[in-house]
């Protein structure tokens, strides 16, 4: 793959910061959308999930509402990827999540480097959570999860993006799958927790260039052990995805 043609992945700051119960917001979302035109993440205060579709943003909240943050308004954490499909094919009748991870090893075998996916299509179920604004830091991110909204819907279209990244990021990310849902009409969405597809369009590419965006305050950092063993704690944070 010559220079460019190189993929680009940002990571804005460090999932041990968010475990370790840091939730002020730390890049602006119109920054988010120059770095790429997909992306995950959470809003200023955990204050709902975030999704970047085709370059606009959008904040999932735990009241099932949607809403366009403005370019003004910051997140604490998130993934963005300069999205450009290297493989697109369909795909169709994928009962669960643990099935659709089972068919993506078969089809992007390679796990040593971090995997953006897009699917758009029909699902026969969606379930998602939303984790509430937390007002205050120190609250651990396993704890904050536990206050959180859920929903499911039957037959239901959309976009699912999100990342699949390896191991070795641990600390930096939660390795493994991470996905985020939007509904067609952009009017519900959130962190899946599970789903089936019916049928639809996939595309994924990999990232040969990946970037750490890290706080540009030191007092983020203050006070947090970094060298920490986070994975106890990212395991609750993470538990039913």
């Amino acid at each position: 793959m010559s220079g460019s043609e190189r993929i680009q992945f940002t990571q804005i700051s460090l999932f041990s910061v968010l475990l370790g119960g840091r939730y002020g917001g730390i890049v602006g979302v119109g920054e988010v959308k120059k770095l790429g035109n997909l992306a995950i993440a959470t809003m200023d205060r955990l204050d709902g999930e975030v999704q970047m579709i085709d370059g606009v943003v959008y904040q999932a909240c735990a009241d099932g509402s949607v809403r366009l943050p403005g370019d003004e308004e910051t997140i604490p954490f998130g993934t963005v990827a300069a999205f450009r499909a290297e493989q697109e094919l369909r795909l169709n009748a994928i009962s669960s999540y643990e099935q659709f991870e089972e068919r993506m090893k078969e089809l992007c075998p390679r796990d040593d480097y971090p995997l953006a996916v897009r699917f758009t299509g029909a699902f026969r179920r969606m379930k998602v959570r939303t984790v509430r604004r937390q007002e205050q830091d120190g609250v651990g991110l396993a704890e904050a999860a536990k206050d959180e909204a859920v929903f499911e819907w039957d037959g239901i279209s959309g976009d699912l993006v999100g990342f699949r990244l390896p191991g070795y990021l641990a600390g930096v990310n939660a390795p493994g799958w991470h996905l985020h849902f939007m509904d067609a009409d952009r009017r519900c969405g959130g962190h899946v927790v599970n789903f089936s597809i019916d049928e639809g369009k996939l595309g994924f590419c990999l990232a040969h260039d990946f970037r750490i965006l890290l706080p540009g305050s030191p007092s983020v950092f203050a006070g947090l052990d970094l060298n920490r063993d986070w994975s106890r704690e990212q395991k609750k944070a993470e538990a039913e995805r």
